[in-house]
């Protein structure tokens, strides 16, 4: 661990939570979680990609990606809780 380049970590990272976030600003008045959980997928597989060309092992990868997906759950709860207040 102690040899761990943090850039590319951070960029993953910080790259995942932008996508969550814009995933659940996207289907904020989208009421079926199936829809953003499949584009939340499709996600995935350019971050695969990007992690394995900067030399990020898959472990880590695959915890971002989960960080990230319950990021997108609770901003979409937001959004939800939100619409259903008015």
């Amino acid at each position: 661990m102690a040899n761990l380049s943090t850039l590319p970590l951070a960029f993953l990272f910080i790259g995942t939570i932008v996508v969550a976030y814009i995933i659940a600003w996207f289907y904020r008045n989208d009421y079926e979680p199936r829809r953003y959980l499949k584009a939340y997928l499709i996600y995935g597989v350019p971050l695969l990609i990007v992690g394995l060309i900067l030399h990020v092992k898959i472990i880590l990868i695959i915890g971002i990606y989960l960080f990230g997906s319950i990021v997108l759950v609770f901003r979409n709860q937001h959004y939800f809780d939100k619409n259903f207040k008015k």
